[in-house]
């Protein structure tokens, strides 16, 4: 592993002589990680590089001073989400068009999406949930913060809320349209569903699920799932930013499940990346989870639990087409890859209040890796 430190002062002292990074393009990285790294609404920045012909060993890895090793992911936890269930559709356990309610009670689906003057709690599939195809509105509207406030006062006496809870905050909302759209509406009612579905076919909690079929299988030692139980491993991650304040919402964040409470590093949300890219984590549904993509909004479509970034190629230097699949989350963590150039980057910035950020360091890398000489 080629590693770099970030001390405070902002000088780097990172030794970066991968095997597929020249000494042009170590210079232009350490630049980049560097400017990332003083930026003063950045938190602990950490980033990793690695192509997909290279061995691990060869990636080129970047962590502030202020960095702790490991950091809330946010929303690329519903990548590993939605590999759980896919596994299971490819066992045949479940089928990507079977009816929700054929697994979950049918009152909890009530109300969910009453578009058209009807109630579509029949309609949902295993597939909508996981692509946000279902119509089902965005609970997190009614729990959103007020930018305007005292965020670290707030968040820290923030109780969170339950899978109960989220189900009515989406119950108050109105729906964008009926199940099965041709597009996506993002909503983390559907993951807190994933969620569910997950414990009920299991017989155990999420985060068992998640240790026990994916963190150990994958070698994802650094790696666990926020709940209330363990509300320690807030303590341990990176801190968090809400623009200029701390943010303490410990509680919020055990309440996202399926939908985002991965604490990780860097170095293993690239190996999940990896495993996804690569075809290995659900070989038999590899080809529809890489090409199956629903439009959800300007220069991102959706898919299985991943994410297809439509990037301007002028601004990341990509070979045609030039689109990136993974996973982005609100606090500010990106992971993603090139499947035509190869190349896999993981950024973390920890900043809630301008996630968008963290996509500055990622297209700047991106064209240091891709532009010639």
């Amino acid at each position: 592993m080629v590693a770099g430190s970030i001390p405070a002062e902002g000088a780097m002292t990172a030794d970066l002589e991968g095997a597929m990074i020249s000494p042009a393009v170590r210079r232009r990285l350490d630049r980049i990680a560097t400017r990332a790294a003083l930026d003063p609404n950045v938190s602990g920045f950490a980033l990793r590089v690695r192509h997909a012909d290279a061995d691990p060993s060869d990636d080129v890895v970047f962590e502030a001073a202020d960095a702790r090793h490991v950091h809330a992911v946010a929303s690329s936890t519903k990548t590993a989400a939605a590999l759980l269930v896919l596994r299971r559709v490819a066992a045949g356990q479940l089928a990507l068009d079977q009816p929700l309610a054929s697994i979950l009670p049918r009152d909890e689906l009530v109300g969910l999406n009453r578009f058209g003057g009807r109630d579509h709690a029949d309609a949902f599939t295993v597939e909508q949930i996981l692509a946000h195809t279902s119509g089902i509105p965005d609970y997190y509207e009614r729990v959103r913060l007020d930018p305007r406030s005292d965020i670290a006062a707030i968040t820290a006496a923030d109780p969170g809320w339950s899978y109960g809870d989220a189900l009515d905050h989406a119950r108050a909302l109105e729906a964008p349209f009926a199940p099965g759209a041709a597009r996506a509406h993002y909503s983390g009612t559907n993951y807190q569903l994933v969620g569910r579905l997950l414990e009920t076919v299991s017989g155990t909690t999420l985060a068992d699920v998640m240790r026990d079929e994916l963190f150990r299988p994958l070698g994802l030692h650094d790696t666990r799932l926020l709940t209330p139980d363990t509300l320690a491993e807030f303590d341990a991650a990176t801190p968090l930013l809400f623009r200029q304040q701390a943010y303490r919402g410990v509680r919020r964040l055990a309440s996202l499940g399926a939908e985002g409470a991965i604490v990780s590093s860097t170095g293993d949300m690239m190996t999940l990346l990896d495993a996804v890219l690569d075809g290995v984590a659900a070989p038999e549904l590899a080809e529809r989870w890489l090409s199956d993509f629903r439009p959800m909004r300007r220069g991102v479509d959706y898919g299985l639990g991943l994410m297809r970034f439509r990037l301007p190629r002028i601004a990341t230097g990509l070979p045609a087409p030039g689109h990136l699949l993974g996973h982005a989350g609100m606090t500010g963590h990106v992971m993603a890859g090139d499947p035509v150039s190869g190349w896999r980057v993981v950024v973390a910035v920890n900043q809630l209040g301008a996630p968008a950020a963290a996509f500055r360091p990622l297209t700047a890398v991106l064209r240091a890796l891709t532009r010639r000489g």
